[in-house]
């Protein structure tokens, strides 16, 4: 027995960090005997201080203080163990027990005994999982704020990589076909990031003529070129200062400027048109495409280098048609938005429900807005049936098969007007269903900058 071992240290200062350390604290002998206990273990136990010390352990818990003892557990199995332990009031404690062996590793010298209230431990576990239900909450809301809708939440979807990667100061790539959403998904990324109350600026790459993107990215110094504004312009990178830079259609970037651009991703220094000093500016760059980069890469479309440092998080979003889920819950979605602007209060029945499934949505979310805004505007009564989607949807010759890609003129009016009217739905709409101004110049048979100037004539993208 080695009652005197605690002698040769201080034991004024081990009192003092015992008596306030917030666990409890029971040390025995190596036969068990009661050499230290804290009070905090005194309150637990609940019996005077000297009717505990200089008693074998196996008497406190004959008498029913606790069990069982972790101390005999360690005394007996020669390890550290963990127990749950009941005291003689009732309440269950978790214990954990560590031996001191001697200098030969041979013999017990020591117990040190800490335990932990599981009510405290437990109210601790529910406080935890409440902010992670709080912050769940918020991260949804912010979602839905900023127009992300999803049907069933799955740990390894689009929703839970995109709660992952936002906090995260990297550069994101998001690719899938026009219409799904990469914008708005851009947007819930800015949410949820620590730039969030910073601000979210966006360029289009495809409507902007090539000589002037340059300027419109980077910004220009006084005089840099005929008609430039006194005293330069920031360009869209400073206006993202501290938030996000959102490069929407990034491969009609032209390859000129990708130097540039890759140049401002290394160490995110660049110089504004016409000048020579170098700026700097912490800015989050998310880009996005609908374009397979790789391949444009390959063929020397697209500079290989920026196309690995944009895709350092390559995020796919797939089409509608692969989220079933999301057809429902977007479809409500947009049905509350009609709802709130029109002041109505209609609904859909299951049998509506039901034709949106069999349709194969080639315009993804977008064409799904329109149709739901669509079939509102013209059902006559309050329920949305299957017929008002039908007609809709399948009542057309159209490339996409739905009334949101036809092109007509409704009435008479000047051949003027008419020819505008015509002008602007084919470019907005062939807009809409490519996602590209090449492509678009390719299906009117016109050139890209004229794609671009129309596209700005009538306030398209």
């Amino acid at each position: 027995m080695d009652r005197d071992i605690l002698k040769s240290y201080d034991q004024n200062f081990y009192k003092i960090m015992a008596e306030n350390f917030g666990d409890e604290i029971f040390v025995t002998d190596g036969d068990g005997i009661v050499l230290f206990v804290n009070l905090a273990a005194v309150n637990v136990i609940g019996k005077p201080l000297y009717d505990i010390m200089g008693r074998p352990v196996e008497e406190l818990v004959d008498e029913g203080f606790f069990k069982p003892s972790v101390t005999m557990e360690v005394l007996k199995k020669k390890e550290k163990v963990d127990i749950i332990q009941t005291l003689n009031n009732g309440k269950k404690v978790v214990c954990t027990g560590v031996p001191i062996f001697d200098d030969d590793h041979d013999n017990i010298r020591m117990v040190i005994s800490t335990t932990k209230d599981v009510t405290v431990l437990n109210e601790m576990f529910e406080t935890i999982e409440s902010q992670k239900e709080e912050l769940s909450n918020l991260r949804n809301l912010a979602f839905q704020e900023e127009g992300y809708v999803s049907g069933k939440d799955d740990p390894h979807g689009v929703k839970a990589k995109l709660m992952k990667i936002s906090p995260l100061d990297i550069p994101v790539l998001l690719q899938g076909e026009t219409g799904v959403g990469k914008e708005v998904t851009a947007k819930a990324i800015h949410r949820l990031s620590r730039g969030k109350d910073k601000p979210f600026v966006k360029i289009n790459c495809g409507i902007i003529p090539e000589n002037l993107i340059e300027s419109e990215l980077f910004g220009y110094e006084q005089g840099a070129f005929t008609g430039a504004e006194k005293g330069g312009k920031k360009g869209k990178v400073e206006l993202a200062e501290g938030g996000t830079l959102f490069l929407d259609e990034i491969g009609e970037m032209p390859l000129s400027l990708q130097v540039k651009l890759l140049d401002f991703l290394q160490d995110g220094t660049f110089t504004r048109v016409g000048g020579t000093k170098k700026l700097k500016v912490n800015t989050r760059v998310i880009t996005a495409t609908n374009r397979n980069l790789k391949e444009m890469s390959e063929k020397g479309e697209f500079r290989k280098d920026l196309y690995f440092r944009i895709n350092v998080v390559p995020f796919e979003i797939p089409p509608l048609r692969e989220r079933p889920d999301d057809i429902d819950a977007l479809a409500r979605h947009f049905l509350t938005k009609c709802n709130n602007k029109y002041k109505g209060s209609k609904f859909m029945g299951e049998s509506a429900r039901t034709v949106l499934h069999t349709y194969s949505w080639p315009g993804n979310v977008r064409e799904l807005e329109h149709i739901m805004e669509h079939v509102y505007v013209m059902s006559e009564n309050n329920e949305i049936t299957a017929d008002d989607f039908n007609q809709a949807l399948f009542d057309g010759d159209s490339e996409m098969g739905s009334v949101g890609s036809s092109v007509k003129c409704e009435g008479f009016m000047p051949l003027k007007e008419a020819k505008w009217e015509v002008e602007r739905q084919l470019v907005t709409k062939a807009y809409e269903q490519f996602g590209s101004t090449y492509k678009v110049a390719e299906v009117l048979k016109i050139d890209q900058s004229t794609v671009v100037k129309l596209l700005k004539k009538h306030g398209g993208r």
